[in-house]
Order: C-alpha cells, then structure tokens, then sequence
C-alpha cells in the first residue's frame, strides 16, 4: 500500500509539472516539443495504471465510457435542405422556406401536408411557370412522412 501511495504520488508531480511547462510555453512550442510533452504525459499516465492494474487473473472492468467508444458508429440520416427550393419557390427567402417547413413539420401526415402546400402556400407565390420544382418540392416533404 506504502508503495502505491509513493507511485501515485510521483506520477501525479510529474504530471503536474509537465502541465505547468506546456503552460508557461504554449506560445513558444514547436509541434514537435508538442508531441514529446504528450509522450511524456502517456508514459507517466501508462506506467501510472500499470501500477494501479489488478492481478492478470481478476478480469479487467471497462467503464462504460470505453464500452460506448468501443461500440460500432450508427449512421444518421440527416436531412438536407435543398437551397434551390428557397431560390425558386420562395422567391429567394431562406426565412418564408424555413416558415413553411416549420409549419409542415407540425402536420399530422403526408395528405395533411401537401394539402396545406396546395391550399395555403402556393396562393401565396406564383408558381405557375414551375411545375417540376413543385413536384419536387411536395417529393421532398413526402419524404418527411416516410418511415
């Protein structure tokens, strides 16, 4: 136990006092003298839990930070935005765009939603000339209901 205290002690001052140099030299560094202070740092903290390791027969207990950084990254859908949909069918406002999405976003289903497209929105801006950007358009939140 004596032993342990002292290990810990010593690692715990050099640590401290590679700190407090990259401290006091963090303007003047080379990204070399960057890398040699953080092997420093990992031999100290290596040597640090090599002592503080249980027997190699008692089975070592991962925190379940490790269990979570160990675990596979899902994929996530995000959704993208097209801009062009702003240009074209909003007369260039990103804000009405974003107005109508939020709106969209608070209907019930798909037949709700493009009904408002239809009956409320498209009143509201000539899109006469643009048939293709409006099936794209209503695509777009289509996709939104799917799932």
């Amino acid at each position: 136990m004596e032993e342990e205290k002292v290990l810990k002690s010593t690692a715990e001052k050099a640590l401290m006092s590679l700190a407090h140099e990259i401290l006091r030299k963090r303007n003047r560094m080379s990204l070399l003298e960057v890398h040699e202070k953080a092997a420093a740092i990992m031999a100290i903290a290596e040597s640090k839990t090599e002592a503080q390791q249980p027997p190699a027969e008692e089975p070592k207990v991962q925190p379940a930070l490790e269990d979570v950084l160990q675990q596979p990254v899902a994929e996530i859908a995000f959704e993208t935005v097209d801009v062009d949909f702003a240009e074209r069918l909003f007369e260039g406002s990103n804000a009405d765009f974003q107005r109508i999405m939020s709106m969209l976003n608070s209907k019930e289903n798909k037949a709700d939603a493009i009904s408002f497209i239809e009956q409320q929105v498209q009143p509201d801006y000539d899109w006469s000339d643009k048939e293709g950007d409006v099936a794209a358009f209503i695509a777009h939140v289509s996709k939104l209901y799917e799932a």
